[in-house]
């Protein structure tokens, strides 16, 4: 690190999550950070020092950035994967969001029951169902892309949204391998970001978790 380069610290539990996307944000742009990883036993000691009460936040230079995407918009300026203009950081915005749509749409509701009888009920709804909306639509947003041959979502090369669709894409299949069975596209994109430089060497060493 260059001496008058920023210093970063990212804060988060010791899970893929919600930190995920901003750990493989400075992986593929080569940025040094400290990947801070907070214990769920102390988090209750921290949480009110955080800016929004909630994890994953970022220092940059003693700056303080809380919510999980707020801080991959932010790197993805700075690293050039926010899209070439307004349009396409538009359209990279509308894919973001839409990844929440997916987790909201059962798949949080899913992860945080706890009666096993509900949610194995709970996981076959969705997989079985509901999902599969959410890739169709992924699926032709990619096929729709003719800047990249379908390769990448928006503009010629990859930008944030693709490492967060990606990883997304990869939760799905930790719960159900063959969920992109279907979406030969989403298939081969998650295959491509996940072979990106430095995010393949990230994937490689990073710490094994739970999701």
């Amino acid at each position: 690190m260059a001496r008058n380069d920023p210093i970063y610290k990212l804060v988060y539990f010791d899970l893929r999550g919600l930190g995920e996307t901003a750990r493989q944000i400075f992986a593929y742009a080569a940025v040094e950070y400290e990947d801070h990883r907070i214990k769920r036993e102390d988090w209750p000691y921290q949480k009110d020092a955080t800016p929004f009460r909630t994890l994953p936040y970022l220092e940059v230079d003693g700056e303080v950035i809380g919510q999980s995407n707020a801080i991959c918009r932010f790197l993805a300026r700075r690293f050039n994967l926010a899209g070439r203009d307004d349009l396409e950081q538009a359209r990279v915005d509308a894919l973001v969001d839409y990844v929440n749509d997916v987790r909201n749409g059962g798949l949080i509701g899913w992860f945080r029951e706890e009666d096993k009888e509900k949610k194995e009920k709970l996981k076959a709804e969705y997989f079985n169902k509901t999902v599969h909306g959410y890739l169709e639509t992924f699926e032709k947003h990619l096929k729709a892309n003719t800047d990249s041959n379908a390769e990448y979502f928006v503009g010629s090369g990859p930008t944030w949204a693709d490492i967060h669709i990606a990883i997304l894409m990869g939760m799905l299949q930790d719960v159900e391998p063959t969920v992109l069975a279907k979406y030969p596209l989403l298939k081969a994109h998650k295959a491509r970001v996940e072979n990106l430089k430095g995010i393949k060497e990230w994937i490689q060493k990073r710490p094994k978790t739970a999701m």
